[in-house]
């Protein structure tokens, strides 16, 4: 056994501590029947106070209170998206951002690869924070010879929606 005074058990009928267990409580005939146990929170404070039935699951930007700006703020701005063309098998991101770094500030840079045998397909993307930098690129790299291959760089289409 345990120390003495040490309370091992608590009933959750009664809430007495240590004389017995809650099967073999004397007073659960005199106690009000409730659904819960003493020891669970009432279900008040345990559901949402509004949504779908209890038990399933609610994404965080779908739950009462929540603002509904999570899908404007991942969406990248395709305005000063640039498409790089005719780019060789050995091109990596490092190479692209290493070429358009000189223009300005580069948001974002891909280079499309293979999946199976991990070669470039010989296209890219490069994003630019500013308009005017990313025309200044155009304007210098298309047409501009790298790696054994003459790039053609124009204005990203943007993707439907």
């Amino acid at each position: 056994m345990g120390k003495a005074g040490a309370v091992l058990m608590v009933c959750r009928t009664c809430g007495k501590k240590g004389d017995h267990w809650t099967s073999k409580c004397p007073y659960k005939d005199l106690a009000a029947q409730t659904e819960n146990f003493i020891d669970r929170p009432p279900a008040a404070e345990t559901a949402a106070s509004s949504g779908p039935s209890r038990g399933t699951y609610v994404p965080p930007g779908l739950r009462a209170g929540a603002e509904r700006i999570g899908t404007e703020m991942r969406r990248r701005n395709d305005e000063n998206s640039v498409r790089v063309t005719n780019l060789s098998e050995d091109t990596r991101e490092p190479d692209l951002l290493e070429l358009f770094r000189p223009f300005g500030p580069v948001t974002r840079v891909y280079v499309a690869v293979d999946q199976k045998t991990g070669v470039s397909r010989g296209f890219g993307f490069v994003n630019f924070v500013n308009r005017e930098d990313a025309e200044r690129a155009i304007n210098k790299l298309n047409g501009y010879g790298y790696d054994n291959l003459i790039l053609r760089v124009e204005w990203a289409t943007p993707r439907p929606n």
